[in-house]
């Protein structure tokens, strides 16, 4: 008998338990003495979300801030870069300009002393001149003889060493070209 009363008693503790149990779902367990509310964990971590999104975008707007100045730096310095260009260019220009009068300076002054030789050799008897047209450089007897009239030039070209007068006369036939 003692048996079966202890048996009735676990059951009775069962049933209680069990009774217990499907009465206390909304109570909290031993483990958590809250069980959290489903709809505030969904609420909290929408606004966890929210906080990232906001962060996130606060960072993209400070991006694009920088990026904003950056362009702006750069433009600045393009513009700069492209004024240092015309000033270059015009540099040049202008450099070129002076080369070129320079050039035309020192061409007058070779015309100037070519024609002043011109003038030298005509006015010399053809065998004096013969000889220093033998030693002299064949494109400076070449520039001579182009500007020389053509009776003085043969004059003085028929006492000039073969050799020497069948290249200054090459030279000739070539310019005329």
């Amino acid at each position: 008998e003692d048996e079966k009363d202890a048996a009735a008693e676990n059951d009775g503790e069962k049933k209680d338990g069990s009774a217990q149990a499907e009465e206390g779902e909304g109570d909290p367990c031993p483990e958590c003495p809250e069980c959290p509310d489903p709809a505030k964990v969904v609420l909290r971590g929408l606004e966890e979300k929210k906080t990232m999104v906001d962060k996130a975008m606060k960072d993209m707007q400070e991006e694009r801030k920088q990026l904003e100045t950056f362009e702006e730096q750069i433009d600045e310095k393009l513009e700069k870069l492209a004024a240092l260009k015309k000033e270059i260019e015009a540099d040049m220009a202008l450099l070129d300009r002076k080369k070129t009068a320079k050039e035309q300076e020192e061409e007058a002054a070779y015309e100037a002393q070519i024609r002043r030789l011109v003038k030298t050799y005509e006015t010399m008897k053809p065998k004096a001149a013969a000889p220093i047209i033998n030693e002299m450089n064949l494109e400076v007897a070449q520039a001579i003889f182009l500007r020389m009239k053509e009776a003085a030039a043969s004059q003085i070209l028929s006492f000039v060493d073969s050799a020497k007068a069948a290249k200054i006369s090459e030279r000739l036939a070539f310019k005329e070209k």
